[in-house]
């Protein structure tokens, strides 16, 4: 990340942190009121009750990129339904590299199959994360312990002993600490 230029009439590429699973829509969103944006989007095979289907995903979960001139533009971008927030990095806003935008895109575009993200600390024991889906959806877990690449083992906090479930990471989302 590089520091962010002030000037109101330069445009960088800021990091645009969305709600869960609005990266599509607030995309779709920006390309209707003709705001620059980019949404890293990867084929992932996923199992449906019936069939295997590819669907295009976000490399990276809650992100969505756009270029605006930052304190010009941002009350309109936050106003979105789907967008939360801005990245920020030492108190200012996070501007990314139109090189570090360009080679992702040609990565997608590229070698759209052999392109992975991941959020190495996020794995880490400690970490706080919410249950997206089945019957503990909604409510918060700690991680205990990688089981594999996909599945963690995680502890619930209210109760008084140790109770562990195993989850496939794609069922669990971030908790800021």
């Amino acid at each position: 990340m590089e520091e962010p230029t002030h000037n109101s009439e330069t445009e960088n590429w800021y990091a645009v942190y969305t709600l869960p699973r609005a990266e599509k829509s607030l995309s779709k969103l920006f390309r209707k009121y003709k705001i620059e944006s980019f949404l890293p989007l990867v084929p992932t095979k996923r199992k449906w009750s019936d069939r295997w289907k590819i669907i295009d995903l976000p490399l990276f979960s809650s992100y969505v990129f756009v270029k605006i001139p930052f304190w010009k533009e941002k009350a309109k971008i936050l106003m979105l339904p789907g967008s939360h927030h801005f990245i920020f990095h030492k108190g200012t806003p996070a501007t990314i590299p139109e090189e570090d935008i360009e080679l992702l895109r040609i990565m997608v575009s590229s070698f759209p199959d052999r392109i992975k993200s991941e959020q190495k600390e996020a794995l880490q024991p400690g970490k706080k994360v919410k249950i997206l889906t089945g019957p503990f959806q909604g409510h918060s877990a700690e991680i205990i312990k990688l089981q594999t690449k996909v599945t963690i083992l995680v502890k619930f906090p209210m109760m008084n002993q140790l109770v562990s479930a195993e989850f496939h990471i794609d069922d669990l989302s971030w908790e800021q600490s």
